[in-house]
């Protein structure tokens, strides 16, 4: 899977250029991503019970005290407000983001699959990095992702309470316009956001490599 989104590029190349280093962001590579998630897909895992989804009720960079949506109907009169989901190890709640998360581990090491659903003219989460790399295939809406190297705090540990040292970042700030089917990658304790244009929905994998995913495979 991860070799179809990363487009002519090989996985060899990726790690040894990419993975940990820079982003990349490739268009039209992930368009099979489409059928994993479309709305009614996402309504399959909110719908799901055994185990539910860990579900963030988010807007506009903050976590709301609001209760999960159950159905599509729910979701969209949050949306209708302004309201988004980032929806955290969705692969225990669907057989096609299940085989997303394996299909990563087999090829870099362990991952969890997050989805979000963000309404339009709005973004979910404000700066911030994830302590894992992020591979995104957007599957529905257009997105504007803006990312940059850390380099006040990438040696700490993600956690709300340094996200707000993005103030003294200085680095350069790199923008992709992801449409249904594009592909981004950013590597991890990078600096990232993302900004909605439409209703959008997205796959974002978080993969922790193993040691000997940091390098390319020898041949023989």
């Amino acid at each position: 899977m991860l070799a179809d989104w990363l487009g002519a590029l090989s996985l060899d190349e990726f790690r040894s250029s990419y993975l940990g280093k820079q982003p990349i962001a490739q268009p039209t590579t992930a368009l099979a991503a489409r059928a994993i998630l479309d709305w009614d897909g996402l309504g399959r895992v909110l719908a799901a019970t055994a185990p539910p989804p860990d579900v963030l009720v988010v807007a506009r960079g903050a976590l709301l005290p609001f209760p999960p949506p159950r159905d599509l109907v729910e979701l969209r009169a949050y949306m209708r407000l302004g309201i988004g989901l980032g929806m955290r190890h969705t692969q225990r709640c669907d057989d096609g983001l299940r085989e997303v998360a394996a299909a990563f581990e087999r090829d870099l090491g362990e991952s969890q699959v997050q989805i979000f659903a963000t309404p339009a003219d709005t973004h979910g989460f404000s700066w911030h990095y994830d302590d894992e790399d992020v591979f995104i295939a957007q599957t529905a809406g257009t997105k504007d992702y803006y990312f940059r190297a850390n380099t006040v705090c990438g040696e700490t540990a993600a956690h709300a309470s340094v996200f707000g040292r993005f103030v003294d970042e200085t680095s350069p700030i790199h923008t992709a316009t992801l449409i249904p089917g594009d592909f981004l990658y950013i590597p991890a304790r990078w600096w990232h956001m993302a900004k909605c244009r439409e209703d959008a929905l997205s796959i974002s994998v978080g993969v922790f490599p193993r040691g000997a995913a940091l390098a390319p495979s020898s041949s023989v």
